[in-house]
């Protein structure tokens, strides 16, 4: 008797379902059992998307919280679009997370079946071997559990496998069209392919090969049109996200770019930054490609299959460029200072294009007839049961990582809600839950929230004080008035300006940044009124304030110079003024600072813009004998100064008399004898 045509699909959906969702259990289950039902949440990270969705939701896109302004800082543009409508459907709270898991498994199974459109032989030579692989799909998907870890973290991932999923298939169809459906199947590929990088950026490393193969099939439309329907798309959104990131955020990178990238760091020495790429590399190789996939013996397998499909005249259109963007993505993220933590995360996105490349190879090693089918079967075999050595562990590491997450953050968030008078705002480092589950506006010191525009992440890299003047320029009623933050991340700020008032301390610790997350109450009694100026002053570079530093075209000794620095010192010359903080730069000896003199406020602009005598005042900490030299660009000479031993309690100042300067005019400040700290210039005229 001969089955209905619905059977055999309904079969293969069942049969899909029980890994993916089996999977999911198994993650899940014991995650919530350690969480005591909250939704388990192994990242803080995946609150962070969870506010954006919130505020996509409410009406603010690409914002973190309403209010904040445009964030730069969330890590897919995507994802959190995807997320909002589960907030409007009433998945509040941490239960969006319930939302993100029906996404993730969604996702999965949406993957699988682009899989399987993929691997269906349709007839022809060798098609009766190879007919299993198809059904063997899911398999290949949730067979690493390193990569199940990531699957259902309530990350992006999983969006971005069905996302790649369809790309693939996008790709070829626009290979198989006729000529006249063509042009419409390249664009169709360059979209999803665009849509690869909107969920996730290193997803680049295969959206640019993958429109490369489309032109590859352009048979008779030809290949420079084909490749501008499959690559536009993707220049376009990232034309457009760097325009946007430039008008307003004043950088063309994404916050978590230049809060993350180590080549973002203006300190190390280039070989520094090389050898640090090289460790990202070597951990990523060893633990996300050989340990995670059952050794370095089993884990050529993937490889080797992926191979196999490359050599393959059906399948290498979609092979090479998955293995190119596995590879090319590792990359990347070896760029990115994080990632060799997070349970290797970022390695995610190589692991699922092996995959599926893998699955590619061995449909087409199967199709090669009897013997094949049976080698690739084996290999296969081999391939996906290799890793499952590792379910345990993943499993309860997933389950660790959620009651951390649960236990710091999440509580934190708890008691900061039931504080009476309820916070106005509370100062954090990178935490999504704290200001997601409490509801209170939040300023994130790493930048990644974003705020009115600030230069928060860049100011994290250069140091905590830099981060202190921003806080400085806002309103007094605007600054944060509780801190929620890890201590030895933040010396200098929460030690200085904070009093702490409570804390949350987890045991069994594998996941947070810290064991324990301390509440402060804040005091910015040291900092100057936001707009203060000096009487007599026609311009003033606040050293280390990112915006004043830009503003006046500020460069500092860089690599091995130009740290950050603060103190909260006393004015006055004799050291009786109110306590006062600044942040500065370390000049080493031999190195210069610069700047261009501006006429900054409109009250002095008149007086600065005709040329003559001005005095430059310095302010310096304590310390022992200096000597610096000082110049205008266009004067000839170099003022020597020596600089006496100064007290260490107290701010101390330098006047440089010069005799004619104009705005525009560059001043260059150099360390002649010792180091010179530079905290503050002040062009006064005489």
């Amino acid at each position: 008797m001969r089955r209905p045509p619905w059977i055999r699909p309904l079969l293969w959906h069942a049969s899909a379902a029980i890994p993916v969702l089996g999977a999911a259990a198994a993650f899940y289950g014991p995650a919530l059992a350690r969480t005591g039902g909250v939704w388990p949440a192994p990242l803080d990270d995946v609150y962070i998307h969870f506010g954006f969705a919130r505020a996509a939701a409410l009406g603010h896109p690409f914002s973190w919280i309403p209010g904040n302004g445009y964030s730069s800082g969330g890590t897919s543009l995507a994802y959190p679009l995807a997320l909002a409508p589960g907030y409007l459907l009433g998945f509040r709270g941490a239960w969006l997370g319930l939302f993100a898991a029906l996404l993730a498994c969604a996702a999965l199974l949406d993957l699988c079946r682009s899989l399987r459109w993929l691997l269906d032989p349709r007839g022809g030579p060798g098609a009766p071997y190879s007919r299993w692989v198809a059904w063997a799909a899911p398999l290949f998907v949730v067979a690493v559990p390193l990569l199940d870890w990531s699957w259902f973290s309530g990350m992006e991932l999983a969006l971005l496998g069905a996302v790649m999923g369809r790309a693939l298939v996008a790709v070829r169809r626009a290979e198989l069209a006729p000529p006249a459906q063509r042009p419409a199947e390249q664009l169709r590929a360059g979209l999803l392919a665009a849509l690869l990088v909107a969920t996730r950026p290193e997803a680049v490393a295969l959206a640019a090969p993958l429109a490369v193969a489309v032109a590859h099939a352009a048979g008779s439309l030809g290949a420079a049109a084909s490749l501008a329907r499959a690559s536009l798309p993707t220049a376009l959104l990232l034309g457009v996200q760097a325009a946007a990131n430039r008008a307003l955020t004043g950088e063309w990178s994404a916050a978590g770019a230049v809060r993350k990238l180590i080549l973002s760091n203006p300190y190390p020495a280039p070989l520094e930054k090389a050898l640090e790429v090289i460790k990202n590399l070597a951990a990523l190789r060893v633990q996300a490609l050989e340990s995670a996939l059952g050794g370095p013996s089993y884990a050529l397998l993937l490889p080797l299959l992926g191979a196999i499909a490359a050599l393959d005249r059906r399948a290498r259109r979609l092979a090479v460029p998955l293995l190119i963007g596995a590879y090319g993505s590792l990359l990347l993220v070896a760029l990115n200072a994080t990632a060799r933590y997070q349970n290797l995360r970022y390695a995610a996105p190589a692991l699922a294009m092996l995959l599926v490349a893998a699955a590619l190879g061995t449909e087409a090693l199967a199709r090669r007839g009897r013997l094949a089918a049976g080698v690739a079967a084996a290999l296969a075999l081999a391939a996906l049961a290799a890793p499952s050595a590792w379910f345990g562990r993943q499993i309860d590491h997933f389950a660790r990582s959620s009651a951390n997450i649960a236990g710091q953050q999440v509580e934190v968030a708890r008691r900061l809600a039931a504080r009476e008078p309820r916070p106005r705002r509370v100062l954090l480092g990178d935490a999504g839950a704290i200001p997601y589950l409490s509801g209170i506006p939040a300023i994130d010191g790493l930048g990644l929230g974003g705020y009115r525009g600030m230069p928060f992440a860049r100011a994290s890299v250069h140091g905590v004080p830099a981060v202190v003047e921003l806080i400085e320029r806002l309103d007094a009623a605007e600054r944060p008035d509780v801190f929620a933050l890890y201590p030895s991340w933040w010396g200098g700020l929460a030690d200085v300006f904070g009093r702490r008032v409570d804390a949350v301390k987890i045991e069994d610790n594998v996941m947070c940044a810290a064991d324990e997350k301390v509440i402060y109450e804040a005091d910015w009694s040291a900092l100057a009124p936001p707009g203060e100026r000096r009487d007599g002053a026609i311009d003033e570079v606040d050293i280390a304030d990112l915006v004043d530093e830009r503003a006046h075209g500020y460069a500092f000794p860089s690599p091995r110079g130009g740290w950050v620095v603060g103190a909260v010192l006393r004015d006055g010359s004799d050291g009786g003024g109110a306590p006062r903080f600044d942040a500065g730069r370390i000049i080493p000896e031999g190195r210069e600072q610069s700047f261009a003199i501006g006429a900054a406020a409109a009250a002095a602009a008149a007086a600065a813009s005709a040329r003559g005598p001005a005095l430059l005042a310095l302010r310096t900490d304590g310390g022992g004998p200096i000597a610096i030299g000082v110049a205008v660009e266009r004067a000839a000479d170099e003022a020597r100064v020596e600089v006496p031993e100064r007290p260490l309690d107290r701010w101390s100042e330098i006047r440089v008399p010069l005799r004619d300067v104009a705005p525009g005019d560059l001043v260059r400040i150099r360390a002649l004898r010792g180091t010179f700290r530079s905290f503050h210039v002040w062009l006064l005229r005489p």
